[in-house]
């Protein structure tokens, strides 16, 4: 399992991939003893030997002197008298030449060239040649032994070299990791000295790339919650703004029932009791609606949808309000179905607003008409009233939350075409207001993309 610590387990795996690679090369250094060393070795046997020969052709006028030279070459090159030990043989088989021969052995019958001998329990490597011109036999020997401790020494070196650097590796290594999660300590002591109504994204310049998708994401967060607690906050101040009249007036009309003995005005009053209550409960419902409509709210339960079925329904829904002032309302029929992608609820809720309004504005013996075009990119929902219209300079902000137009008599919260205005973005829709061609009233459009299966 791994640690809970990056910064532990990057120096514990570090530093184990470091002891692990060096035992690794020191194995493998003594285990290429044969193919580095030995050849090395091997050519200081050679160069002894002729060194050796070289001694023998300048005593042979003088074989006297034979030993004494002997003594000078050894003391001379002391390697030799510690490492090497050699033999100058006759061709009838008589040592004419030898190094101090402690170990009481003889070369006389090894093999020509290099060999590997065991004499006198030891290991030896031997190498000798015949000098045909002055008919000798020349042999060096070295003990394996010796071979051996140097292929020894080099590991003992190796790892006493890795065991005074170790250290210094790890500090190197907790360094080196401390360095690179600078960035991510700076980004924690950023968030945990953060006031919990800062939700400001954090700063990307820094942040390694390993980690700028983790702190992006995180980011993302923050925008969440921020909008979040702004839409819960907005919700709260827009509850209080708007209910604050109603529910005055609902106070007032209660008293002047309370007051009143004559049962022609308290009727009156108590059916403004009625009045103020319903337009409470719609500015309610409205804010209710607009505050789970949030911008960075993805859509949910998405399908293909037939927009004029979903308008049938709404519409039958408004038709008893139109007919209660008098409006004609009419849904053209469409020759094929009209397939949008979205949400049905959401959907159901931007016709809805869209048509009451037309509805709420339009006057008595006026007329409303809904119809679905299909452009074969696009389906267009289109509402025109003969209603008194938005002059074009305030086209854009009737989508302002709790903006009416002044002069206006039609009840309302000024909510509405801010809703219809948030789902038409959810939906990736464009809204166009405009005159129809009479130029009477209001066209109100909204075009979807249409859905292809």
């Amino acid at each position: 399992m791994m640690t809970k610590s990056i910064r532990y387990f990057l120096l514990i795996s570090l530093l184990l991939s470091i002891t692990l690679a060096s035992a690794i090369n020191g194995v493998g250094n003594y285990l290429l003893d044969e193919k580095v060393i030995q050849p090395f070795l091997d050519g200081q046997l050679m160069r002894v030997s002729s060194m050796v020969d070289l001694l023998y052709q300048t005593t042979q006028s003088n074989p006297q002197s034979r030993s004494e030279l002997s003594d000078y070459l050894v003391k001379r090159q002391p390697i030799i008298g510690e490492k090497f030990f050699f033999q100058v043989w006759s061709k009838d088989g008589t040592l004419i030449m030898h190094s101090p021969n402690k170990f009481n052995i003889s070369l006389k019958d090894a093999s020509l060239g290099f060999s590997d001998q065991f004499i006198k329990d030891n290991d030896w490597r031997i190498y000798s040649y015949y000098d045909t011109q002055r008919q000798v036999k020349v042999a060096v020997a070295e003990l394996y032994n010796l071979r051996r401790e140097l292929a020894d020494d080099i590991a003992h070196s190796n790892a006493n070299i890795l065991l005074v650097t170790y250290p210094v590796f790890g500090i190197l290594v907790w360094l080196i990791i401390s360095f690179a999660l600078r960035s991510v300590i700076r980004v924690t002591n950023e968030i945990s000295n953060r006031a919990s109504t800062y939700l400001e994204p954090v700063e990307l310049g820094e942040i390694p790339i390993e980690i700028k998708p983790l702190v992006a994401e995180l980011n993302q967060l923050f925008i969440r919650l921020k909008r979040a607690f702004e839409r819960n906050k907005r919700f709260a101040a827009d509850a209080a703004h708007e209910l604050r009249t109603p529910l005055a007036a609902l106070k007032t009309h209660v008293q002047v029932a309370l007051k009143t003995d004559n049962d022609t005005d308290r009727n009156k009053a108590l059916q403004k009791v009625i009045e103020s209550v319903n337009r409470s409960s719609h500015v309610v419902a409205q804010l209710l609606t607009l505050s789970r409509l949030g911008e960075e709210e993805s859509l949910t339960d998405v399908k293909p949808l037939d927009l004029h079925r979903l308008a049938t329904e709404i519409i039958a829904y408004l038709a008893p309000h139109a007919l209660e002032k008098d409006i004609e309302i009419e849904l053209a029929p469409c020759a094929t179905a009209p397939i949008v992608l979205g949400n049905d609820t959401a959907l159901g809720i931007l016709i809805r607003n869209i048509v009451d309004n037309a509805i709420r504005y339009t006057p008595s013996k006026g007329e409303v008409k809904v119809s679905i075009i299909d452009t074969g990119t696009h389906i267009i929902f289109r509402v025109t009233d003969t209603g008194p219209g938005i002059p074009k300079e305030l086209r854009e902000r009737v989508f302002e939350r709790f903006y009416r137009i002044l002069g206006t008599k039609a009840s309302g919260s000024g909510l509405g075409l801010a809703i219809v205005s948030q789902i038409s973005t959810l939906h990736h829709a464009e809204i166009v207001i405009g005159s129809p061609p009479n130029g009477v009233g209001l066209q109100f459009d909204v075009a979807f993309r249409k859905h292809r299966a």
